[in-house]
């Protein structure tokens, strides 16, 4: 729930989550749990879950560890249940260009979980008014990502 929590209760805050996309929504190969998954039991809570059809759950795809997994948290459930909130993807082409450009422009390595965030950013900001603020939840660090970053960028290190 992060950054949602402290904004439940203002109507006027738009919150987006974002979820790992992987190679495409429909691709078969995503962790979009909300997007693509249905309600299920797992863990002990019922939420959204990538499974087959019988129940089975499904292999979850992103380049992130972080959120390679086939549920959400029942909070996020409920809050696109009610509408409180909207859930998209980003795949994870999108989170590769997403964290070169904050290591490039800002010198900040961003978390693969954090560049999937700035990629839904990159796409909206340029379609929102100038004076409209955007608080984008950069949580984690990149440094444990550079691997897997340089290897699906083809670089040797």
């Amino acid at each position: 729930m992060g950054l949602f929590h402290p904004f439940l209760d203002d109507e006027a805050v738009r919150m987006i989550g974002v979820e790992a996309a992987g190679h495409g929504l429909d691709s078969g190969l995503t962790a979009a749990s909300i997007s693509r998954g249905r309600s299920g039991v797992l863990h002990g809570n019922r939420t959204y879950l990538l499974q087959d059809e019988f129940g089975q759950i499904a292999e979850a795809h992103s380049i992130s560890a972080g959120l390679d997994y086939p549920g959400i948290g029942p909070e996020h459930s409920w809050l696109n249940d009610i509408g409180r909130a909207e859930y998209v993807g980003v795949t994870d082409k999108e989170a590769l260009e997403a964290f070169q450009l904050l290591t490039r422009t800002e010198g900040i390595i961003p978390a693969l979980e954090c560049a999937h965030g700035l990629a839904h950013v990159m796409k909206i900001a340029p379609d929102m008014a100038r004076d409209q603020i955007i608080i984008l939840n950069l949580s984690g660090r990149g440094d444990k990502d550079i691997f897997t970053v340089a290897e699906h960028l083809g670089v040797s290190l």
